[in-house]
């Protein structure tokens, strides 16, 4: 039985490699790891609130560029020639 147990643990070692071994070994490296996604997260998702800010101010109008106010058109109604 320790003869196929070693044969299945070597096969499953060829194929997933020790990485995951090694994980289950360092608890902590796995939390630094989760630290670090977690923060890179974090960083990239205040990047892209503050581009988003950037370029909505950026095309914003100040107040002196705005279109002024419109003319008053003046309309002149002549009635209909009787037939």
């Amino acid at each position: 039985m320790a003869e196929i147990d070693r044969d299945v643990a070597r096969k499953l070692d060829e194929i997933v490699g020790t990485r995951f071994d090694e994980d289950a070994k360092h608890p902590g490296r796995r939390w630094r790891n989760a630290m670090v996604k977690g923060l890179v997260a974090a960083c990239l998702a205040v990047g892209t609130a503050a581009l988003v800010v950037y370029t909505i101010e950026s095309h914003r109008m100040p107040p002196a560029a705005q279109m002024p106010p419109a003319k008053p058109v003046t309309v002149q109604i002549v009635p209909a020639k009787p037939p």
